[in-house]
């Protein structure tokens, strides 16, 4: 199902990233300024806020049903969302000796548990849908990539050493293009989603954020 949204709203969802970026870096600023890492949450809590907000308000006839509906068969989506989606276990694996505290555990399963969605439906579903309608899929792909991308590093790189890293440049960028290739051949966000899940529990999301766990740079 096509985005059905008049020329201006498709405009406010092209910029729509630019917004959602400043008002994370603002609220990871101030905020970590007072608790320091733990500025994580209140700014999951408003970058999640943030992205609800752009889906219910831009998505036009779409319903969210409609992105998650029943994937269409793709074994070459399948094969990625598995492959990219359980690659970074091996940090997980080395580095499980790390989540020795009961609350960091609940936090970093919680966050891979709910980010996903917020992040897939808007990302990969509003905005991508909003600019294949005007540009051809690979820059459609590019500019979703690149503000996806820009994202980790200018909100939750404000106080994670390791979200400020160019490898964060590297894997997001890989990440962005496979999860939107995902969403193209099974016309369905689930299984990015899913794959999703499995890079926030395997990078340690929650450990990161609180510097717990810092990759070799």
């Amino acid at each position: 199902m096509l985005l059905e949204i008049s020329k201006n709203t498709r405009i406010a969802v092209l910029l729509s990233p630019l917004v959602i970026i400043l008002i994370g870096f603002v609220t990871a600023t101030i905020f970590s300024r007072f608790i320091n890492e733990w500025a994580w949450i209140p700014l999951a809590l408003v970058y999640w806020t943030s992205l609800a907000l752009c889906i219910a308000f831009f998505k036009g006839n779409k319903r969210v049903k409609d992105w998650l509906k029943k994937s269409k068969p793709s074994k070459l989506s399948i094969s990625l969302a598995l492959i990219f989606g359980l690659f970074p276990m091996s940090i997980l694996i080395m580095n499980v000796h790390l989540l020795d505290s009961p609350l960091i555990i609940v936090l970093w399963v919680a966050f891979a548990l709910i980010n996903p969605w917020f992040e897939e439906l808007y990302w990969r579903g509003l905005l991508l849908d909003a600019a294949i309608e005007w540009f051809p899929k690979w820059i459609s792909v590019g500019y979703s990539t690149l503000f996806f991308m820009l994202s980790h590093p200018l909100m939750w790189g404000v106080f994670s050493i390791a979200n400020s890293h160019y490898h964060v440049f590297i894997n997001l960028l890989l990440l962005g293009i496979v999860w939107s290739v995902i969403y193209f051949k099974t016309r369905s966000l689930r299984w990015a989603i899913f794959s999703h899940f499995l890079v926030n529990i395997g990078i340690m999301t929650v450990p990161v954020f609180l510097n717990i766990y810092v990759p070799p740079m």
